[in-house]
């Protein structure tokens, strides 16, 4: 489960190195550098032209600031040169700024399950001085002796939390926890109507509700999110939407199948659509704009002993919906595509094909 954030947010441990500004008007001057391309040659003109020294400049200095790159410590290095520039970096019109000007935040790193600890655990994926320590990130544990906390999964910035009593399967209450600065933003009661020993394969995802530009913004931190809880019965699975603004749990909508979601399997977010595996390479689709459940069949011809670890979901180029099967030593991509050449829109068919990225 995958963690971003940006330099706004993120204040790791760093060794105080040298002005990162300086390093970036340095790199400017370099034609072919990438770290300052997006300096433009207004600011440019105005260092040139001015009588002011570009760092007593103010407005310049936050031009040249909006640039620095968008990793954890960034800011704060930049923060300890003196007060004007720490007094800038503070400000929330510049730090709103400057989400905008970066969109997606760097990944951090990914939360995953020991198998012998069973304790879920962060590893960084940056190198110092952005390399965030594991215990930057440590899971929250439940005060109840008789009750866990199982972390579900992550995204947008967000994690969520299954409240698990010790005699029961079925959760008792949910938490959405930000990692970022440690809050629980909410304890979460289950949805009314269901009766945990007729289901069993619970599983939950949170994301953000402001889905412009797919959720690049920046800005998923302080957005409104919606909650969705997965469950399974003998016949059939469901799904029931909790949304932050609303503060109430959404209609339960099911669809018939006998087969279960895959515990190792993450889900997929493209668009409006999420999507999870489900044991034997079937995919549950939940669409949130028609407020619909279904199922997509596994692509044809594919037959494999350890299922749950032969299948994997891809998001792929176009925003498309993508499956990786791993066949005893080789691994074939698959997509989805539409035939609508030529025919009417309500005789559109869709279907899996092998993927070009195969050759």
């Amino acid at each position: 489960m995958h963690l971003s954030t940006d330099s706004t947010k993120q204040s790791p441990t760093f060794a105080p190195p040298s002005d990162p500004m300086a390093h970036l008007l340095h790199e400017k001057r370099n034609p072919k550098s990438k770290l300052a391309e997006g300096i433009s040659d207004s600011i440019l003109s105005r260092l040139a032209s001015s009588s002011v020294l570009p760092l007593d400049d103010e407005d310049l200095l936050q031009e040249i600031l909006l640039h620095l790159p968008p990793q954890p410590s960034s800011l704060p290095r930049a923060s300890l040169v003196c007060p004007c520039r720490r007094n800038i970096l503070s400000n929330h019109k510049f730090l709103r700024r400057f989400r905008k000007h970066h969109r997606k935040p760097p990944l951090l790193g990914f939360f995953a399950r020991c198998l012998i600890s069973k304790a879920t655990v962060f590893t960084s994926v940056l190198n110092s001085p952005d390399c965030i320590p594991a215990g930057r990130f440590l899971v929250p544990h439940s005060h109840n002796p008789f009750k866990e906390l199982r972390f579900m999964g992550c995204r947008h910035g967000l994690a969520v939390l299954f409240e698990m009593s010790l005699h029961s399967p079925m959760p008792t209450g949910l938490i959405v926890w930000d990692p970022l600065n440690g809050q629980q933003h909410n304890h979460l009661t289950m949805p009314s109507g269901l009766n945990g020993d007729k289901w069993e394969c619970w599983n939950a995802t949170v994301l953000c509700t402001n889905v412009e530009d797919g959720h690049v913004h920046g800005d998923c931190f302080s957005s409104p999110f919606k909650l969705v809880l997965i469950f399974n019965r003998d016949t059939d699975a469901s799904t029931c939407v909790y949304e932050s603004i609303s503060g109430v749990w959404g209609d339960i909508v099911s669809v018939e199948t006998k087969k279960v979601i895959s515990p190792l399997r993450p889900s997929i977010l493209i668009g409006n659509v999420l999507y999870w595996l489900l044991v034997g390479g079937e995919v549950l689709v939940h669409d949130f704009e028609r407020q619909s459940l279904g199922l997509i069949e596994k692509p044809a011809d594919t037959h494999n002993g350890h299922v749950e670890l032969s299948y994997h979901l891809l998001r792929i180029e176009d925003n498309g919906l993508g499956m990786a099967i791993v066949s005893e030593l080789t691994i074939k991509l698959w997509e989805r595509k539409s035939n609508c050449d030529g025919v009417a829109e309500e005789n559109c068919s869709t279907g899996w094909v092998v993927s070009a990225d195969n050759a």
